[in-house]
């Protein structure tokens, strides 16, 4: 589902996500006032935050954990991230996540990239729109 669906059906509650493996925690807080700069810029809810500083090679993140407890509770109904690598530069660690945000009608919103060409380039785009069409679900971008 697209954002704009999104919007103009329900309100748009996001949960904004910040990772980075660097060891400057500065580097976490730059991107997520970043992220909250941009949500207050195009007047979106953020419901909560939620950081983690490691790599992103799993799914075994506190932050991505609170992120996916609030959208699979219905707190949040999307995922605000700089771009898809935050999520992970994982091929099937950052599909994991995406599907789980299918199967649960949620959107993706990148502030600082395309999300359609980023999953595109990273070959992720295409499992996930068959995934979809054989669900009936949605593409979560």
């Amino acid at each position: 589902m697209h954002q704009q669906q999104l919007t103009d059906e329900h309100e748009l509650k996001l949960w904004a996500y910040a990772r980075s493996s660097s060891s400057r925690p500065s580097v976490l807080i730059q991107q997520m006032q970043g992220l909250l700069a941009d949500a207050e810029r195009n007047h979106w809810t953020v419901v909560g935050t939620s950081q983690d500083m490691s790599t992103g090679r799993t799914l075994a993140r506190m932050g991505l954990r609170e992120a996916q407890s609030a959208v699979r509770q219905g707190l949040a109904n999307g995922i605000l991230i700089e771009d898809v690598g935050r999520l992970s530069h994982e091929y099937s660690t950052a599909l994991r996540v995406l599907e789980f945000l299918q199967d649960h009608a949620a959107v993706l919103i990148c502030t600082q990239s395309d999300v359609r060409y980023e999953l595109y380039i990273k070959g992720l785009s295409q499992p996930l729109q068959q995934r979809a069409m054989s669900k009936g679900g949605i593409v979560p971008w």
